[in-house]
Parts: C-alpha cells; structure tokens; sequence
C-alpha cells in the first residue's frame, strides 16, 4: 500500500470540494503532521476528525528530535513553511511520499529523493479505482481550478489532457 503525507492545501481542497470520503476510500495510507492539521479552521478539522478518528488518517505529533529537523529544514530553504517542513520530516519518518500542489514544497521534496503527487494525481486516483465518475472528475476539477483554488496553478496541457481522457 502506497503511504502519503498530505500538506494542508490538498486537504483544504478535498474539504471544499466535498471529496474526503472518497478520498479516504483510496487504497493509500494517510498520515499528516500536527502543524499541518493545526493550519486548519475548525470547520476543516471537524471534518477531518472523522477519519482521523476511524484510524484513516494518522497525525503524526512530532517531537522534539522532529522540530530541530524541521528547523534545519527550514534553515536551508526559508521560504517554506513549519508546516510544509513537517510534511518533508513525516515522510521521511514514515517512508512515504508527499501529496502536495505547493511548488517550493514539491521541488524541494524531490531533491531529498521524497516521492510528490498533486491534485492531478489525486484525481487520476478517484477515477481509475471507481471513487468517482468521470463526469464528476471533470466538474471538481473545473471548480477547483475557477473557484476553490483559482492560484492553483495546475498545467493547462495536463488538465485538458484528462479532460479530453475522462470525456471521450
């Protein structure tokens, strides 16, 4: 079973997208950080509570050895945040990737050898094991990118490729 880390801004968009169920069905084993789920508003971790509560989602509650690495991390690469540090020290704990859509995040994961997947991964998850229809596919992800997230930034080729995949 694959292991993912998830940084805030995936979970915050499967939160307004309405997609943590089907999320969560995926065959993945989820983990985030405590500084992630701290990021949150309550509403958003009133949702997620659910699965964290189910066992699904595992929070990682760093500690003290933990932090240091984050402030390492973060020594080297100021831009990124504690949050997006522990999600780089979580995955390195667990021995999985990261599942994020936040570029400086992504880049610097790749360069410590971290697996990263993104919205786009995510959604080719949902289709591919029967989460969700194709037809749905396309209209979440039409919401995400024109009004849930409009920063997003997701590569145009690569959103119209499945739009054209998932349409046939």
């Amino acid at each position: 079973m694959t292991i993912v880390v998830n940084d805030a801004n995936v979970l915050i968009d499967l939160v307004k997208l309405s997609l943590l169920p089907q999320f969560f069905s995926l065959n993945l084993t989820f983990y985030t950080s405590d500084f992630i789920i701290g990021e949150l508003n309550d509403s958003q971790r009133e949702q997620l509570n659910i699965f964290i509560e189910q066992d699904i989602l595992k929070v990682i509650e760093l500690n003290e050895t933990e932090i240091v690495d984050i402030a390492i991390i973060q020594a080297q690469r100021p831009k990124l945040s504690l949050q997006d540090c522990s999600a780089i020290v979580c995955a390195k704990k667990v021995g999985g990737g990261v599942l994020t859509s936040d570029n400086l995040l992504r880049k610097f994961a790749q360069s410590k050898r971290i697996e990263v997947h993104g919205h786009l991964w995510i959604f080719d998850q949902l289709v591919a094991n029967g989460k969700i229809t194709t037809i749905t596919a396309t209209q979440k992800l039409r919401h995400l990118i024109q009004v849930v997230n409009t920063k997003l930034g997701l590569p145009k080729n690569d959103v119209e490729k499945r739009f054209d995949s998932w349409n046939k």
